[in-house]
């Protein structure tokens, strides 16, 4: 990874310009770690309104690299929670020798110095899975059960599957959602009432009267994933397993309804109710 003394940072631009006591900042959190700065170098210095820059790739290595090497089960868990955030933004093709559109414009840095920081980000989030995987006990104990939206989320990222992972970031109550009819350009609102989830043509919060058209659950209750294959095909198998390790209760009740079916209260159209969320966001 890009040593914290190396000279190209003072050329990696953040959401504010060039941040050139960035490399001091981790170095701080390396040695004394603080949720507060966590947090600022977070969403203040390599991440702003739902965009990436140039020391975002350059700072996630390290962030991981203290996640790998730290001893507290919480800490660990937040940061992996809030780089979820970070990394189901990246829209660069994630291979080796890419130049990330984030550094389209950046004339002060080689290609070979670029792709080389975006390699090392790659390698870095190869991490994940296992550093994922050893907390679930941990998360499901000690996290509240929206909170663990984010880690459902998070393991969705260590597994390539950033818009699944952006449904779970952008909902992480688990209370409402937005699904997109492509067949007549509108918007419906998912909601639950009980156990299951039904769609509203305008928003219920301000059109209490209306009637929920009902969804057709997914026929299978209680998906098997077969522990080795993670693709958007099989999302609604592998999600329930990790929900379920996560101990989801009121998701897992909710999940058949979630990859359901439905007809569009807007065009009475047929309606995959996870694909409509998923392009909605």
């Amino acid at each position: 990874m890009l040593t914290l003394d190396d000279r190209a940072w003072e050329f990696l631009s953040g959401p504010f310009g060039i941040d050139e006591s960035l490399p001091e900042a981790i170095t701080e959190l390396k040695s004394a770690y603080s949720k507060e700065l966590l947090d600022d170098i977070i969403w203040e210095r390599i991440y702003h309104q739902n965009t990436l820059y140039e020391n975002t790739f350059a700072a996630i290595p390290h962030l991981l690299e203290l996640a790998a090497n730290g001893a507290d089960p919480e800490m660990q868990a937040d940061i992996l929670c809030s780089l979820a955030v970070l990394i189901a933004e990246d829209v660069n093709p994630p291979l080796s020798g890419t130049i990330p559109q984030e550094f389209s414009d950046n004339t002060d840095l080689t290609a070979e110095q670029i792709r080389s920081i975006y390699h090392d980000y790659l390698q870095a989030l190869r991490q994940l899975p296992a550093l994922c995987e050893a907390l679930i006990p941990e998360v499901r104990l000690h996290m509240e059960e929206d909170e663990r939206n984010y880690f459902l989320a998070a393991m969705a990222v260590a597994h390539g599957r950033s818009a699944f992972a952006r449904v779970f970031i952008q909902y992480n109550e688990g209370e409402e959602y937005i699904a997109h009819c492509d067949a007549c350009g509108t918007d419906t609102f998912v909601w639950p009432a009980a156990n299951q989830l039904v769609l509203y043509r305008e928003d219920p919060v301000f059109h209490k009267e209306q009637e929920g058209t009902p969804i057709t659950p997914h026929p299978d209750k209680t998906p098997a994933w077969d522990g080795r294959t993670i693709t958007d095909e099989n999302m609604y198998d592998w999600g329930y397993h990790f929900l379920c390790q996560l101990d989801m209760r009121t998701l897992k009740t909710r999940w058949p309804y979630l990859f359901g079916t439905a007809c569009c209260p807007g065009c009475d159209q047929p309606l995959d109710v996870f694909k409509s969320i998923l392009a909605g966001v």
